[in-house]
């Protein structure tokens, strides 16, 4: 069963989570898509990123509710794009 405005793809145990976001009052994150993108270790792309001035130490979410380490920025067309990785 699938979510509408929403889909996975996945290629060699890659694995990239797409999700529309209208920019309505129902659905308010910003008129653009989210990306979710599951890495091994997040901590790698978290520093380069960090270095690169694109997220701040604050964005870094370990140990979430829902067994993930996670980041997330917004790119230039106010796009949210996540990196996650499992907790375990």
């Amino acid at each position: 069963m699938g979510q509408e405005g929403y889909a996975v793809l996945n290629r060699d145990e890659q694995w990239v989570h797409l999700q529309w976001h209208a920019g309505t009052e129902e659905d308010p994150l910003n008129g653009g898509s989210v990306m979710k993108i599951f890495v091994d270790d997040i901590h790698p792309i978290f520093d380069e990123m960090l270095e690169r001035g694109t997220t701040s130490k604050e964005q870094l979410h370990m140990n979430t509710p829902w067994g993930t380490h996670e980041f997330g920025f917004f790119d230039l067309n106010k796009n949210a794009v996540f990196f996650v990785s499992n907790a375990n």
